[in-house]
C-alpha cells in the first residue's frame, strides 16, 4: 500500500510538473523553439510637417491625412460632442521605418466607439518588402510600439486597414525588409545589402496586438534564393545567401538606379503566421543609386526629372537648393528653400506659408507662365511633407543631400484649385 501511494504520489507530481513545463513553455516562448524577444523601446518621432484638422460631430464623419494617405472614419456615436481632431505627420521611428508616421491627436481621446484608420500606399512604399508583411502599428506611452496581426490587406487597392479606439502615434509596419547600406554610392563603390526581420513573430498567433522587438539580420541559406541585380555593374553574393555586395560602375552621368532583388520562402514560421500568404514564397526588391559626385532627381505628377544643373547656395540664413536644366530659360527647374538660421545643420524642415526657422517653401517653374508653389496663393493652404536636409563633408568639400516629398499648388488666380504631388532626392555642392 505503501509503495502503490508513493507512486501515485509521484506520478501526480511528475503530470503537475510537466503541466508547469508546459505552461511556462508556452508563456515564455510561445512560438518555435525560440525565446520570446523583448519589446524595444523607441523614441517618439518628431513633427516634420503640418497637422490637418477638423470636427468631427457626433453623427460622425472623417479626416484624411495632408498627403492623402491615411484615412479616419468616425461612425455615429463615437463622440458625443463635436471634438477637433487633427493628423500631425511624424518622424517613423520603427525598424525601417520608410513609410509615413502618424500621430491622432488630442492623445489618449476617449472613445465611445471604435474608429476605422485606412492606409493607402503606393508601389514606392513597399519597395524593399512585401505588402504581405505590412500591417499598421501604434507606439505606446512607455515607447513600445505593437502592430496589430488583425490588420486587414486590400492589395488590389493598396489598403491597410483596422478598428482601433487608440489615440496614439501609428505607422504602417513590415515584419521584413531589404535594405541596403547605404542606399546611395558613388561611382565605384559598394553598397552591402541584406535582409532584416524583427522576432515580433516569435509571440502566440492568437494575440491581436504584437510588442515589436529588436530587429537582426536574416541569414537561413535555406530560405533565401535567387538574388539578382538589374542594371549597371556588380553583385556579389554571400556563399549562405544571407546578403550581397553592390559595386557601382566608375562612371555615371549624373546618377542612375539599378534594382536589386531576392526570393524569401516562408521565412515566418507557419504556426505564427498572422497571414498565411506569408506562407508562400515572397519576391522583394530595393533600389539602389548610385552617382559620380551630385544630382538631383525629381518626379512631379507623372514626370521624372533628372536636372543636369543641381547646386546649393545660402545666404541670409536662408538654404537653397536648385534642380535645373540647362538652358537659356532655366526650366524646369524645382527650388527648395530652407530656413536654416546662423549655421548649416542637417534638419527635417515641414513645408510653411513663410520661410521660417526650421521651415521651408518649394517652388516648381514648369514654364516660364507655368509656375507652382507649396501653399496656395489665396487660401490658408500648405502642402503636407517636408525635405530633409543632411551636411556631409568629405575631402574638404561640403554637400547637402537628402530628400523631400510634398504638393505643389499652380497660382494663377484664387480659384485655380489645380496641383501636382512631387517627390525627389538630391545631393549637391555650391554654386
Amino acid at each position: 500500500m505503501k509503495t502503490t501511494s508513493r507512486l501515485f504520489f509521484l506520478l501526480i507530481n511528475s503530470a503537475l510538473l510537466l503541466l508547469f513545463t508546459y505552461a511556462s513553455c508556452n508563456r515564455e516562448n510561445e512560438g518555435p523553439g525560440a525565446i520570446q524577444p523583448n519589446p524595444e523601446v523607441r523614441p517618439r518621432g518628431t513633427a516634420v510637417g503640418n497637422p490637418v484638422s477638423a470636427t468631427i460631430p457626433a453623427s460622425g464623419g472623417e479626416l484624411k491625412s495632408g498627403d492623402g494617405k491615411l484615412l479616419v472614419k468616425f461612425p455615429a456615436g463615437a463622440i458625443v460632442n463635436g471634438t477637433v481632431i487633427s493628423i500631425q505627420p511624424i518622424e517613423n521611428t520603427l525598424p525601417g521605418g520608410r513609410l509615413s508616421a502618424y500621430r491622432l491627436l488630442p492623445e489618449g481621446l476617449s472613445l465611445l466607439k471604435p474608429v476605422e484608420l485606412i492606409y493607402t500606399y503606393s508601389e514606392e512604399d513597399i519597395a524593399g518588402t512585401s505588402e504581405d508583411a505590412l500591417f499598421l502599428a501604434y507606439q505606446k506611452n512607455d515607447g513600445v510600439w505593437s502592430f496589430m496581426t488583425e490588420t486587414s490587406l486590400d492589395a488590389t487597392n493598396r489598403k491597410l486597414t483596422v478598428t482601433t479606439n487608440r489615440f496614439s502615434d501609428w505607422a504602417p509596419f513590415s515584419l521584413f525588409w531589404l535594405t541596403a547600406d547605404p542606399d546611395a554610392v558613388k561611382a565605384g563603390a559598394e553598397s552591402k545589402l541584406s535582409i532584416e526581420i524583427t522576432d515580433t513573430y516569435l509571440l502566440a498567433p492568437e494575440h491581436k496586438e504584437r510588442a515589436i522587438g529588436k530587429s537582426r539580420t536574416f541569414n537561413d541559406k535555406n530560405k533565401l534564393s535567387n538574388w539578382k541585380l538589374t542594371g549597371q555593374g556588380s553583385l556579389a553574393v554571400r556563399e549562405d545567401q544571407s546578403g550581397a555586395t553592390f559595386k557601382s560602375p566608375t562612371q555615371v552621368d549624373g546618377a542612375a538606379n539599378v534594382t536589386i532583388s531576392v526570393d524569401l520562402n516562408r521565412v515566418i514560421p507557419e504556426d505564427t503566421l498572422p497571414r498565411i500568404r506569408l506562407s508562400q514564397q515572397l519576391h522583394i526588391y530595393k533600389r539602389v543609386r548610385f552617382y559620380q559626385e551630385t544630382y538631383f532627381i525629381a518626379k512631379a505628377g507623372n514626370d521624372e526629372i533628372n536636372f543636369p544643373a543641381h547646386y546649393y547656395f545660402y545666404q541670409d540664413g536662408i538654404l537653397s537648393v536648385v534642380g535645373a536644366h540647362k538652358t537659356t530659360s532655366g526650366t524646369p527647374s524645382i527650388s527648395l528653400m530652407m530656413g536654416v538660421g546662423q549655421e548649416l545643420k542637417s534638419r527635417v524642415y515641414p513645408w510653411n506659408q513663410d520661410i521660417t526657422d526650421g521651415t521651408a517653401v518649394m517652388g516648381y517653374v514648369l514654364t516660364l507662365t507655368d509656375g507652382y508653389i507649396s501653399t496656395h496663393a489665396c487660401d490658408d493652404v500648405v502642402s503636407p511633407g517636408a525635405v530633409a536636409a543632411e551636411v556631409i563633408e568629405e575631402d574638404g568639400v561640403t554637400y547637402i543631400q537628402g530628400e523631400f516629398d510634398g504638393k505643389v499648388f499652380r497660382n494663377r488666380d484664387c480659384d485655380d484649385d489645380f496641383s501636382l504631388p512631387i517627390r525627389g532626392v538630391f545631393r549637391v555642392k555650391a554654386r
